[in-house]
């Protein structure tokens, strides 16, 4: 007899005040089984659980398990463990849903007026960092708010000439369309906090895939709102004495 189970990861990871939040590995329905079907090593156990560990333990490359049970009198079994690689992958990696960033905005907008808030309109600026980061985050394999390169999601914003009051960051994994990521954010209260903020006007999100990596799909969001006008323009000229002289008004 033999049993599969397939492991599908996903993680949130908001930035505002710098907390985090993590959602864990879930299992799906048998595969049969091929001699190319991406196993990368086998292990011998004794447990479904003991085998999920493992993979579980090797994240970073282990899509799923399979597990051969020989004589289910017995409770020896063997684990293989599965990269969703091979000529015939057990686990092959599943592309997301195209987005759609109009739609991701309705439907922020329209989270925000059933809580009694003030919409939030697209920023190319904040779309352009989320797109750095989601795309960063891709390239290093894992959801974080600090980039590659040590920036922090203000530090992103800024680069891309956006200079804020606030501006606060969401960040994912693994989540297939924005329909599930939204929803993982709205049922996560740290997360929450993010996309009921009062105190923000603008919006961007971005998603990079990669289907060589076990998460697969990553996602950045941001909301902010803009320093006034003036003191943009002098931020933007790198303008010291000018910057001194809003700074020491009442």
């Amino acid at each position: 007899m033999s049993y599969s189970f397939k492991h599908r990861r996903s993680v949130l990871i908001l930035s505002a005040l710098i907390s985090m939040s993590y959602a864990g590995l879930a299992s799906a329905n048998p595969l049969l089984i091929d001699d190319d079907d991406g196993t990368y090593r086998t292990e011998n156990v004794t447990s479904p659980e003991q085998c999920q560990a493992i993979c579980k333990a090797e994240e970073d490359i282990c899509r799923g398990t399979i597990i051969l049970q020989m004589d289910v009198t017995k409770p020896d079994m063997l684990c293989r463990l599965n990269n969703g690689k091979g000529a015939n992958p057990a686990f092959p990696p599943v592309a997301p849903e195209p987005f759609d960033i109009a739609l991701a905005l309705s439907d922020f907008n329209q989270y925000r007026a059933q809580n009694g808030l003030t919409p939030v309109k697209l920023s190319r600026k904040l779309n352009l960092a989320s797109k750095v980061h989601a795309e960063d985050m891709m390239r290093a394999g894992e959801a974080s708010h600090t980039g590659t390169d040590g920036s922090s999601h203000s530090d992103r914003v800024q680069q891309q000439g956006y200079y804020f009051s606030i501006v606060a960051e969401n960040v994912a994994a693994g989540q297939k369309s924005w329909e599930k990521v939204f929803k993982a954010w709205q049922e996560s209260p740290d997360h929450n906090v993010n996309l009921l903020r009062e105190d923000v006007t603008d919006f961007g999100v971005a998603i990079a895939y990669d289907p060589d990596n076990s998460y697969g799909s990553f996602w950045a969001m941001l909301v902010a709102a803009p320093l006034e006008d003036h003191i943009q323009e002098a931020m933007s000229r790198g303008d010291v004495a000018a910057l001194a002289q809003f700074s020491s008004k009442p």
